[in-house]
C-alpha cells in the first residue's frame, strides 16, 4: 500500500533526511484529520455541546412551609 511505504520511509534512519521529511508531508493528511475538518454532524454536536454548557440546569429551590417544618 502507499501509505505503508512512504511510513517505511520515514521511519528508516538510514534514509536521507529530506526524503522522510517529504515522506512524513505526504502521509500526515492520511493519519491526521485537519483540524476543523469534520462533518456537519460533528461540527452541530460540538456547538450544541457548547450552548448547553451556558445553560446548566439549577438546583431546584428549598420547599419550606411556615415554621420551619419540610413539606
Amino acid at each position: 500500500m502507499p501509505l505503508d511505504f512512504l511510513l517505511q520511509i520515514m521511519r528508516d534512519q538510514d534514509e536521507d533526511k529530506g526524503r522522510r521529511m517529504q515522506a512524513a508531508t505526504l502521509a500526515a493528511p492520511y493519519c491526521h484529520a485537519k483540524k476543523g475538518e469534520g462533518g456537519k454532524k460533528e461540527e452541530k454536536a460540538a456547538a450544541a455541546k457548547t450552548v448547553a454548557s451556558k445553560f446548566a440546569t439549577a438546583t431546584p429551590p428549598k420547599l419550606v412551609a411556615a415554621g420551619g417544618k419540610k413539606v
